[in-house]
């Protein structure tokens, strides 16, 4: 397909198991997706850990979440929220146990699914927070302080699931999906 990520012939940059098995690496996250991904870390660490300046961090989030949404129109064919999107179709595959799609090299379904509701939550958060310092009305209510905490701690409490699942995944096709994040490259089946 026009737009699909270009294959590059030769071993895996990782020394993950399986390296010797000469199967071809594809690049499959860009820069702006892997920069996003880590300074979205980075950034909830460091407000939920209250380091550092709490507003300023969730307004830098924010305009980070914004940027993603845009990417996922104009960006790369492994950017684009249609890549990888978890329709309802590819969920009961998913849940159905049908075998994985071969050429899926982005996210699983429920992968994509988690992705969609992390960022969900993280835009909420963002959201209460804003209402909060920007608005008379939500300023001193307590209830919206306890759903600010509250979409936190959910964040908080999905993240192990969000990584077992990309150790799950990586081990299933043996491949390294945290490292992948980190230098962008999938290994492929032939």
């Amino acid at each position: 397909m026009a737009g699909e990520p270009k294959l590059v012939e030769g071993k895996a940059g990782s020394a993950s198991a399986g390296d010797e098995d000469g199967r071809r690496v594809t690049v499959v996250w860009d820069p702006l997706v892997r920069s996003f991904h880590w300074l979205l870390v980075v950034g909830f660490a460091l407000n939920y850990l209250e380091i550092g300046p709490h507003r300023w961090i969730g307004y830098a989030l924010m305009g980070l979440i914004a940027i993603r949404g845009m990417w996922g129109f104009i960006g790369p064919w492994s950017a684009r929220w249609t890549s990888f999107w978890p329709t309802p179709r590819r969920l009961r595959a998913a849940f159905g146990g049908a075998a994985p799609d071969a050429r899926r090299i982005t996210h699983t379904p429920l992968g994509a699914a988690m992705m969609v509701l992390l960022l969900a939550l993280m835009l909420a958060l963002g959201t209460t927070g804003m209402l909060m310092v920007h608005t008379e009305h939500f300023h001193e209510l307590k209830w919206m302080e306890e759903l600010h905490e509250g979409l936190a701690t959910a964040i908080l409490c999905l993240i192990p699931l969000h990584v077992l699942g990309a150790i799950k995944e990586g081990r299933r096709r043996k491949d390294n999906l945290i490292a992948a994040m980190i230098h962008g490259r999938r290994r492929v089946d032939d």
